[in-house]
């Protein structure tokens, strides 16, 4: 089973030392459950920041053991202790009552049938409202809702990640800071995933804040094969539109010099890109090759040229970038079933007729 697995390699990597154990840099998240969680959802979680410390140690170009990992996951429940999963088995927990609650970046809560009735539950509620405005972003799964709505964090839903008067793990004020998307929250920006992919979704919107697009990508795709293709709103908002900037930059820079000899190097050159993916890219987004537009763009000027102008067939080859008269005629041939005269002549004798 996957997701057993996965929950394995986590709690092989972590034990309750991780609570004092960690570096300063290290961000702690609580993964809050309830009896009869659903193990998948927190198996995906637990493994995505396994990974995220294993993808940036690798990025570092260091041995694993050299680099400080960036997570450290714990597990939590309203009064600690063992915990039993929806496929019955039993996962150790610290409690939500704890000492070290106030060093958390993020805590998530998940769903289940013990969530649905913890919604109920006075005290865990008084405790999650008391702990919230210390922790940089609370996420909630599916029954998980439910029980963020009743402790009613006010600070979430005004769009802010920390409270005025909210302090750090070491009493020092916390200055409210604006939020980014909090999808499980606000009903109108939910990512519109299925599970597993949504509690995968959840990390890597944390992962990505942390590290960027690239290393959450290549966690997603190592948790669950696939997943980066169905979370697109995640992964290639930014990512998406830097690529399309740069590609749209080297097709005007095309346009601009089409009358003299260039190479995909050079336009891979503006764009910043190697030359393979910029291949690849231009035609993911434009439908043509680089060559393919060079040579539409001088078939275009040609042809303008050619209806305004009584320029020979050479000069307007030279003026376009074409060797030759008869090169830019083979050009119209191949491309336009059409010599260059007849061309300019049908297209007089089309203006002659209206």
């Amino acid at each position: 089973m996957r997701y057993e697995h996965a929950v394995s390699r986590w709690m092989d990597s972590t034990s309750s030392s991780a609570l004092v154990n960690v570096g300063h840099m290290v961000k702690r998240i609580g993964i809050l459950v309830f009896e009869r969680f659903p193990l998948s959802d927190v198996c995906l979680l637990a493994d995505a920041f396994r990974l995220a410390n294993e993808a940036h140690a690798d990025q570092s170009g260091e041995e694993g053991s050299g680099v400080e990992p960036s997570y450290s996951v714990v597990m939590l429940s309203e009064m600690g202790g063992s915990v039993v999963s929806s496929c019955a088995l039993r996962v150790w927990t610290e409690s939500l009552n704890g000492p070290m609650l106030n060093g958390f970046d993020t805590l998530f809560i998940v769903g289940g049938p013990g969530a649905s009735r913890a919604k109920a539950n006075e005290r865990l509620i008084r405790r999650l409202r008391a702990i919230a405005p210390k922790i940089r972003v609370v996420k909630a799964l599916d029954e998980g809702l439910g029980v963020l709505a009743a402790a009613d964090i006010a600070f979430e839903r005004r769009g802010w990640r920390s409270m005025p008067g909210a302090t750090d793990a070491m009493g020092k004020p916390v200055a409210p800071v604006p939020n980014e998307t909090q999808w499980q929250i606000e009903a109108g920006a939910s990512i519109d995933v299925n599970a597993p992919v949504r509690s995968i979704a959840a990390a890597l919107t944390v992962i990505k804040r942390d590290h960027g697009t690239p290393i959450a990508r290549i966690v997603s795709e190592r948790a669950l094969s696939g997943a980066s293709r169905r979370l697109d709103a995640i992964l290639d908002d930014d990512e998406k539109k830097g690529i399309s900037r740069k590609i749209t930059t080297a097709a005007h820079w095309i346009r601009e010099n089409y009358t003299r000899h260039i190479s995909v190097a050079e336009a891979a050159e503006v764009a910043k890109m190697s030359e393979r993916n910029f291949l690849r890219r231009f035609k993911a987004q434009v439908g043509l090759t680089p060559s393919e537009y060079l040579l539409r763009a001088r078939l275009d000027a040609s042809c303008l040229l050619l209806a305004e102008t009584d320029m020979s067939i050479d000069g307007i080859a030279r003026r376009c970038g074409v060797r030759s008269g008869d090169g830019l005629a083979k050009i119209f041939r191949k491309r336009l079933s059409i010599s260059p005269t007849d061309y300019r002549a049908a297209h007089r004798h089309s203006v002659a007729k209206n």
